[in-house]
């Protein structure tokens, strides 16, 4: 596979977690010169300083990166031997896409593997735990002396109604293994054709008034205001449980604290927030009707290196001058 121009060719893995990563060894075998960016142990991926990025990326032809660094225009008119930024996930927002594709940057992304399922599982989990009541009964409720009670009981899911927002690769992977649930499925996403039999598909105000359980898997709207404003909140079925394993910016979070102390909501879970990681002090992670969980939905050894792979992949399909690699600015 390699080729004489790319044997060599300097290539960063930036903001590497640990030495086992797959695609360390991988991009050397092909021939690459890697070079191993600082060492990232901090698992929220909070945002690093352009400046370190730049020095550790003079010279190379690619770089490996993550979420936690912003790469614009002016980074890469630092980097004037940079002929691919190579991303781990789908979303491509923490770099200037255009201003790549005016400097001939390719920008790749890693929309394959099986995270859809992994957020699907546990988008279940969640929807599971908040019916079953675990955000109550947990180890501490126990250990407090404390029981079960009639003040709280928990719900089923048979003939319960799940409505599913967005119905894209994840929301129709949930829709998969709520099969055989004895459930109601209800989609809305102006985008989706040919829903698999037993999902309906209808208006987000007619999925919020119907459903005991609403699970996000869409993203935010392009205005920047919340898909679930305080009157979508207020037009959901009271009881209902919401599941937020997609952006924290979909729900307007003062509304929804305030239909969980009203009652109007019986419980949330959340796996994504803003900023992230969240203050100590967020609201949400001490409301005794939401459980958090920090976003870990896709976080499995399977498709963590699955996905660092597949961008090492996509950087030797690039510089070898080979297809097949994901790139989102083929213009460039």
């Amino acid at each position: 596979m390699n080729t004489a121009s790319s044997v060599l060719a300097p290539v960063l893995i930036w903001e590497r977690v640990l030495a086992e990563d797959p695609s360390v060894p991988w991009l050397r075998e092909q021939g690459f010169d890697v070079r191993l960016g600082r060492p990232n142990h901090d698992p929220a991926y909070r945002d690093h300083r352009p400046a370190d990025f730049i020095e550790d990326a003079q010279g190379c032809a690619a770089a490996l990166v993550s979420g936690g660094l912003r790469i614009t225009g002016a980074v890469m008119d630092a980097l004037p031997d940079l002929k691919v930024l190579s991303k781990i996930g789908v979303g491509v927002d923490t770099i200037d896409v255009a201003a790549a594709t005016e400097r001939g940057i390719r920008v790749c992304n890693t929309p394959g593997g099986n995270d859809s399922v992994f957020v699907a599982e546990h988008a279940m989990a969640l929807i599971l735990a908040l019916r079953k009541q675990l955000h109550v009964w947990t180890r501490e409720h126990l250990q407090q002396g404390g029981w079960r009670r009639p003040q709280v009981f928990s719900a089923p899911m048979d003939g319960q109604t799940v409505g599913i927002v967005g119905f894209g690769r994840i929301g129709r992977a949930l829709a998969q293994r709520l099969a055989g649930w004895n459930v109601n499925v209800l989609a809305h996403d102006p985008f989706a054709k040919d829903l698999p039999d037993g999902v309906r598909s209808v208006t987000l105000p007619e999925l919020l008034a119907a459903s005991d359980v609403v699970s996000l898997h869409c993203p935010p709207p392009a205005d920047g205001r919340p898909l679930l404003d305080a009157a979508a909140l207020a037009g959901m079925r009271r009881g209902a449980v919401l599941v937020n394993t997609a952006r924290a910016t979909l729900v307007d979070r003062d509304a929804l604290i305030r239909s969980l102390d009203s009652g109007a909501l019986a419980a949330a879970a959340y796996d994504v927030f803003d900023p992230e990681p969240p203050a100590r002090d967020d609201p949400l992670l001490a409301h005794p009707r939401v459980l958090c969980t920090p976003h870990v939905a896709s976080w499995t050894w399977q498709g963590f290196f699955g996905r660092r792979e597949q961008a090492a992949r996509n950087i030797a399909l690039v510089l070898q001058g080979q297809p097949g690699a994901s790139i989102v600015n083929p213009q460039a």
